[in-house]
């Protein structure tokens, strides 16, 4: 690792002037280094920042189109749409969704339970900004914040302003979206949207119905601001499920007739209220307090059931300055997150009442006018209440399993020039395992928190709108957790001997004029067991090479065009630890869009896969239902594929 550390630092100087990538320039401001406003000068974590402007540039039409392809990001979409893909920053392939924390307004996304984070419930037109956050950040954000951070910002209400959304495309693919948003003279404001869906989708029994209802209304005072949420979605899909190698070939569209009536279908509800405070000119408070509750019913391979989480979450937390040490910025907080979670089949029940409860500190302390010095801890604790019944019941009678973890980070922010900067960072994660992984244990065995130190560096350079980026990583990590279907009977939740990835991140953009941009990332990513039996295996479903290249084109005043290339290489299957199976196939594919602009009327048309490529965006280890031998089973991504935009924007 020293040794690829020596050399990607070399390569960069060389080369860093003519490096091009995804990445955008980022603002002053930013709210995820520090869980406030804070300037990006001063943490020394990287952060990209995709702004509105891309996002409309790229003719995205889910938050999964836009995330891919960015640098140290892998998308893994089970069926093309984005209704069930997940995000996996640092290689942690099936555990992605455990790995990497998904913030909306700094509200976690992330379940107590083993479900991927809904990012279905993110109507793309009310984003305003997405920052990414490069590597662990255990001690600001806690659990889960292992592999990277991704924090979601909804647009602001200013001016009067009411949007109307109309598209069209293909599998049937219907979608409305429309909006209305005002900030008053007297200091109220408010937002509200309505995001609706219907679509077959590629594969066969897939249909979607969704539905996504969200309001929001604050008040600016003179020392501060307050705000209420509430948010409604009905998200009800088909799932066709896996096919093997001898369906894919007769009809990649197909679903098996064991999936035939398998279905996925949640309701959710969501309340918040927040306060941001100023207690003096250098103190302020900031606090949320969440409640989200989600109802689900399913049907998997003929077994019914439903699935409930209620989730409350109360995040307090102090910011102020003190001038005695250089005007340190200091953030004191706490973090509560209670959990109810139960899942009812035919072979019984599954309940788990847990609580999280953490207090954390962060000080960024300006050493000198070139150098700023990170210090934090974070000491967390959990208990969990859980209890199962049925035949295969682990915890009949029930069991209380509780545990603690204390972790640090340090890290060093050097603004060499007026546009180069060097970050060194060192950040103890933890994940402490979710509700539902106790109870499918090999043997009886408690599963142990995961904990892991990543150690990061690298530069940013920044000129006007050009922008390059290179980080180089190394996360180690103890008593991994995660699902292997080859252990116990029917497979179980283990604790993976030590394992380690490490790898490269390159990103930037150049502006060559006023009307042609071009971007480019490229991420390297090595991930393995390091110890045990599996030593030396891949994680699977862990991508070592992928690519974007892109380009935005304004053509004229009123014509956009958009177009970008993104490539990975092959991974291994999914669950396959102990890599018996084939390799599933990488893949690249093109994408495009034109845009349309003529007064507050906006058409566009983008289309996917433009060269009709055939692939499997996501494959997993599979049984052959005749022999029951390990076979490779896959997840058929959509062929090529357009929708058609219509939209009004009038004040």
């Amino acid at each position: 690792m020293n040794k690829l550390l020596l050399f990607s630092v070399l390569a960069l100087a060389a080369v860093l002037p003519e490096i091009v990538s995804a990445a955008t320039e980022i603002p002053a401001v930013v709210v995820s280094a520090a869980r406030t406003e804070q300037s990006t000068l001063t943490t020394p974590a990287s952060i990209t920042v995709i702004t509105r402007e891309q996002i409309e540039a790229s003719g995205a039409r889910h938050i999964n189109e836009v995330l891919r392809g960015q640098g140290g990001v892998q998308i893994n979409d089970l069926y093309g749409d984005g209704s069930r893909a997940t995000v996996d920053m640092r290689g942690f392939g099936d555990t992605a969704g455990s790995n990497t924390l998904i913030l909306v307004d700094g509200r976690r996304l992330n379940n107590p339970d083993i479900a991927a984070p809904d990012l279905n419930s993110i109507a793309l037109e009310d984003v305003e900004r997405i920052e990414i956050v490069q590597g662990s950040a255990g001690v600001l954000f806690g659990d889960q914040a292992v592999g990277g951070v991704i924090n979601v910002i909804t647009r602001k209400p200013g001016a009067l302003r009411h949007t109307l959304k109309l598209s069209a495309g293909s599998y049937n693919t219907l979608q409305l979206h429309a909006m209305t948003s005002q900030a008053l003279d007297s200091g109220l404001n408010y937002l509200l949207s309505l995001d609706a869906r219907e679509s077959d989708n590629y594969r066969d029994h897939n249909e979607a119905s969704y539905l996504n209802g969200f309001g929001k209304l604050g008040y600016e005072y003179e020392t501060g601001s307050v705000f209420g949420e509430l948010q409604y979605i009905n998200d009800e899909l088909n799932t066709p499920g896996t096919l093997f190698a001898d369906e894919v070939s007769a009809d990649r569209r197909q679903v098996s007739p064991v999936y035939a009536d398998d279905f996925s279908n949640a309701k959710t509800a969501i309340a918040r209220v927040g306060l941001v405070q100023q207690l003096s000119d250098k103190w302020s408070l900031e606090a949320e307090l969440t409640g989200r509750d989600t109802n689900g019913e399913f049907r998997l391979t003929s077994i019914d059931g439903t699935q409930d989480r209620r989730v409350v979450e109360l995040t307090p937390r102090f910011i102020g300055f003190v001038p005695a040490i250089n005007n340190t910025m200091l953030t004191l907080g706490a973090d509560a997150v209670d959990s109810e979670y139960k899942l009812t089949t035919s072979f019984g029940d599954q309940v788990n009442d847990q609580l999280q409860s953490s207090v954390y500190a962060q000080a960024v302390i300006p050493a000198t006018e070139v150098l700023d010095i990170t210090l934090g801890v974070r000491y967390a604790e959990v208990e969990n209440d859980l209890q199962d019944t049925g035949t295969f019941a682990t915890y009949p009678a029930g069991i209380q399993i509780d545990d603690d973890v204390t972790v640090g980070t340090f890290g060093l922010a050097i603004k060499a020039t007026e546009n180069w900067r060097v970050l060194f960072r060192a950040d103890q994660n933890y994940r402490f395992a979710k509700v539902d992984e106790y109870l499918q244990p090999v043997d009886q065995v408690i599963l142990k928190t995961q904990e892991g130190l990543s150690v990061e560096t690298g530069v940013e350079w920044a000129s006007g709108s050009d922008t390059a980026k290179l980080l180089v990583y190394q996360l180690d990590l103890d008593d991994e957790i995660a699902y292997d279907p080859n252990a116990g009977l029917f497979g179980a939740n283990i604790n993976l001997d030590k394992t380690r990835r490490k790898g490269v991140i390159t990103s930037g953009h150049w502006q060559q004029t006023k009307k042609l941009g071009y971007s480019a990332s490229y991420t390297y990513t090595d991930a393995e067991v390091l110890s045990g039996p599996l030593a030396g295996k891949d994680i699977p479903l862990v991508a070592r090479h992928s690519v974007q290249l892109g380009s935005d084109y304004q053509l004229t005043d009123k014509w956009q065009l958009y177009g970008e290339l993104f490539a990975i290489s092959d991974r291994v299957f999914g669950g396959d630890f102990d890599n018996v199976l084939g390799r599933l196939p990488g893949y690249g594919v093109i994408n495009i869009k034109a845009g349309y602009d003529y007064r507050d009327f906006n058409i566009m048309a983008r289309i996917n896969n433009l060269l009709n490529k055939e692939y499997s965006d996501v494959g997993q280890l599979g049984f052959d239902p005749n022999t029951f031998a390990a076979t490779e089973a896959f997840f058929t991504s959509p062929e090529i594929n357009f929708m058609l935009t219509a939209a009004w924007q009038f004040r």
